[in-house]
């Protein structure tokens, strides 16, 4: 990866500009605490970074031609999920469990930008770079990012049901590339899912793992980033 070529940095959204509040792991802890059911607040935020990847699976299923799943179908799957990855090491009743929280009120979860998101953007966007949005996201991402006050940074943001594509298929990339008219290998990704390198390296384009707690990679991954941050703001170190 050849920094001093960069002309377009390209952004995932969701846990890299914008995080939810209160996380998913917290929101589950509160509900499981409703049921007086003993979990780890730590156990459930694996059990969550297990249900991501789960979540970029069953879109690459998807993509193959499997049947889509409902909404009700999905969250369900993905509690399963999670809890699985939770209690790994205890024997407890999933299909049950999960039945039982289905009763449990959900607390409702907003998307935030952080300060670091702005600093970032502003000093980016004092450069000569071009900045873009490519993201696995509904068609309300450009309100959203009106909303939290991100849009203007941004020449182009690209939500994949509004175009009918999703990451991992790197069409979705190459689309962002021809609308800033730039070449892959000067162009940058910065996402935090392994899914993300993966898109990357279908391109193939240059990746920035924004990898906060230093996970490693999944087991069998085989496609891995050019460089890795554990903070946003080490982003600004390496490409101005």
């Amino acid at each position: 990866m050849d920094v001093t070529r960069i002309k377009l940095v390209i952004f995932d959204v969701g846990q890299t500009l914008l995080f939810l509040t209160p996380p998913s792991e917290e929101v589950l802890f509160d509900r499981c605490q409703q049921l007086a059911i003993d979990v780890e607040l730590a156990d459930l935020k694996r059990g969550c970074k297990v249900g991501e990847l789960w979540v970029a699976q069953t879109i690459m299923e998807e993509q193959r031609g499997a049947p889509r799943m409902s909404e009700e179908e999905f969250d369900r799957k993905w509690e399963s999920v999670v809890l699985e990855e939770a209690f790994k090491k205890r024997k407890v009743n999933i299909d049950d469990l999960v039945k039982k929280l289905q009763y449990v009120q959900v607390h409702a979860q907003n998307w935030s930008a952080p300060p670091d998101t702005h600093k970032v953007l502003d000093e980016l966007q004092a450069t000569d770079l071009s900045l873009g949005i490519v993201s696995n996201f509904p068609k309300i991402l450009p309100d959203l990012c009106r909303q939290e006050g991100i849009a203007d940074y941004f020449d182009f943001i690209i939500a994949s049901e509004e175009i009918g594509i999703s990451k991992p298929d790197p069409k979705i990339l190459h689309i962002a590339l021809q609308k800033a008219q730039v070449k892959p290998e000067d162009a940058v990704y910065v996402g935090d899912h392994p899914f993300d390198i993966l898109c990357a390296k279908k391109v193939p384009m240059p990746i920035i793992w924004f990898n906060k707690d230093n996970d490693p990679l999944p087991d069998g991954f085989t496609s891995y980033p050019d460089l890795q941050i554990c903070a946003l703001p080490e982003l600004l170190e390496i490409i101005i």
